[in-house]
């Protein structure tokens, strides 16, 4: 059974992906773009606004945002939920769609995949780079005397909450 968290509710498959997503009023969004102008993943990412998606959602569109590669860029920075002033929440928006793409059998892209996966293997969104030196040789965190990168206390107990807050789905898709 599907679960979406929204809103500090619980709903679960039994609604449609409308019924849940109107929950969070996207209705109420004017398109003043607070959300987008305070985002993260818009500032790297062209195609990435929350204020467009929550208007392609009022709009009717939400099957070709699930179908589509956008709505995995959110960085989950949750600076649209601050700045919102109606407070839509384009995150949970953004969430649902995440949720109801997964329900539908598609594979998120690769570099979501790839970040999953180094969560459940090392706590982090990826493993300790090498930095490069002055005399062009690649350096670890401990030869530069820095501690290693710290891990959950509780490593295992950790991948379960991890795995139950959403990537239950995706544990099929990582075998990890």
């Amino acid at each position: 059974m599907l679960f979406y968290l929204i809103g500090g509710w619980i709903f679960t498959f039994k609604f449609s992906l409308e019924d849940a997503v109107k929950e969070l009023r996207p209705q109420l969004c004017y398109q003043c773009m607070k959300c987008s102008s305070g985002c993260t993943a818009a500032k790297v990412v062209n195609n990435y606004r929350p204020h467009e998606i929550v208007a392609l959602v009022k709009a009717g569109y939400s099957d070709e945002l699930i179908n589509s590669d956008v709505i995995w860029a959110c960085s989950v920075c949750l600076k649209c939920v601050e700045y919102c002033p109606q407070r839509v929440s384009p995150f949970e928006v953004v969430m649902a769609l995440r949720n109801e793409s997964i329900a539908r059998g598609r594979v998120p892209p690769k570099s979501f995949v790839e970040m999953a996966k180094s969560v459940l293997k090392v706590g982090h969104i990826q493993e300790p780079m090498y930095i490069m030196s002055k005399d062009f040789e690649e350096v670890s965190r401990m030869e530069l005397g820095l501690p290693e990168m710290p891990k959950p206390k509780d490593f295992e107990k950790f991948k379960q909450h991890v795995l139950l807050v959403g990537f239950e789905k995706l544990k099929e898709v990582i075998r990890v």
